[in-house]
């Protein structure tokens, strides 16, 4: 079942955007590091939204290194690579709660998109409601702002440790960070333009490529809490995170939160889009569909001390972060001998629901091998399973994992 999702997928959308490259001057070489081996998430072999929008948008293809792609978006943090404009936080350079926008995880389905002058840019709101809006970025900034923390986390964030492996960019811990978000509640937009009854889907619309489309649901996007995320840490949201305008999930898997958003279209049916029905599923072994990438699951992971690290006997601190898209997060847990027992950690930082939360740990070491885990505990009680379950595209790991360290004397 994946091959063929795969196959119907790749083949119409790989011609689509080799089309789009090639019309817009970029070269060969630059089309094939942008398509190969899955960078991109594949395009539309299915109906996109009814409605068409016309990007202002810039895009900019990957260059022949990471370091160079990075360089092309005003980026010069060596982040980690995993191809394309994919590029994951290295967790040894964070030492704050909110993670900086320049080491911040970057996950784009194509090229990446800028808009040099902003005073092209312009939302749409069209579909099924009363009154068709479009909106100016100054319009946006004119509206009454919401301001929260928050995780966003890429659905694919720890593929790297499903066994058996499976396809796609092996993310570990690295596509993960929490920020503060600023922007318009998604609802008073919807308000404006007032959404008529029997309305199901609100698609959003990227910048960047026109199957870049998500749906979402119409109870969802009415429920306050989805933003128009304009600013990013207290800075005018980066064109790499999607600036100037992104729309921003809370808790869900990051594919919802559209960056270079131009476009929302409401239905009155289920939106049907690649990115909905084909990609962002969860199929077991079995190849049964069991269900959508949404909210993602609770899960903890931890930073310091390392993977491989070599600590000295004694009191060591164990610190790292855990996160749940299903609310805030009660208790965290710390095994340092392989998981034979368990010690509650200190939660010491937490800046709500949807916020991921701080743990602390002071370890008295002895000398020898052992590995350190972590097991978190959201506030409906769910807690994180020893095993992740597998599932063929890679979504949503939030198995306990280890981190072996040796400590010496």
């Amino acid at each position: 079942m994946v091959a063929e999702i795969e196959r119907d997928a790749t083949q119409m959308s790989r011609r689509a955007l080799i089309r789009r490259l090639a019309a817009a001057g970029f070269a060969a070489p630059v089309i094939a590091s942008i398509v190969a081996d899955g960078a991109w998430a594949q395009g539309s072999a299915t109906p996109m939204a009814e409605e068409t929008f016309t990007s202002p948008f810039t895009t900019i293809p990957p260059a022949d290194t990471p370091a160079a792609s990075l360089a092309s978006i005003g980026i010069d943090t060596p982040l980690v690579a995993h191809g394309g404009f994919n590029f994951g936080t290295p967790i040894e350079l964070v030492d704050s709660y909110n993670v900086p926008n320049d080491l911040f995880f970057i996950r784009s389905h194509g090229p990446s998109a800028k808009l040099d002058d902003l005073s092209k840019y312009s939302l749409r709101v069209v579909g099924h409601v009363d009154k068709p809006l479009t909106l100016s970025l100054d319009d946006l900034k004119g509206m009454p702002q919401t301001r929260y923390s928050a995780f966003l986390e890429c659905s694919g964030n720890g593929r790297g440790f499903f066994e058996p492996a499976v396809k796609g960019g092996q993310w570990r811990n690295d596509a993960v960070a929490n920020a503060e978000w600023s922007g318009v509640p998604l609802s008073a937009v919807l308000e404006q333009a007032g959404v008529k009854e029997g309305a199901v889907d609100v698609v959003s619309q990227g910048g960047d490529f026109p199957e870049m489309q998500r749906g979402l649901p119409v109870d969802l996007a009415m429920g306050g809490e989805v933003l128009l995320a304009l600013q990013m840490n207290g800075e005018d949201l980066p064109a790499p995170h999607g600036g100037p305008v992104r729309l921003f999930v809370p808790g869900w898997g990051g594919i919802a939160s559209t960056k270079w958003l131009i476009g929302l279209t409401v239905l009155d049916h289920p939106f049907q889009g690649d990115f909905n029905v084909k990609n962002y599923i969860v199929i077991d072994a079995h190849d049964a569909v069991l269900r959508p990438v949404r909210e993602m699951p609770v899960s903890s992971a931890i930073w310091t001390p390392g993977p491989g690290a070599n600590v000295k006997a004694g009191k060591t601190p164990i610190a790292g972060y855990a996160w749940s898209g299903w609310g805030g997060i009660a208790r965290v847990e710390i095994s340092t001998d392989n998981g034979l027992s368990w010690a509650d950690a200190d939660i010491t930082k937490n800046e709500g629901e949807h916020a991921w939360s701080r743990f602390e740990y002071s370890w008295d070491a002895t000398p020898g091998p052992t590995g350190l885990l972590s097991r978190a505990t959201d506030d409906r009680g769910t807690s994180q399973p020893a095993l992740a379950q597998w599932n063929q595209l890679g979504y949503q790991f939030n198995g306990v994992q280890r981190v072996l360290v040796t400590v010496e004397r």
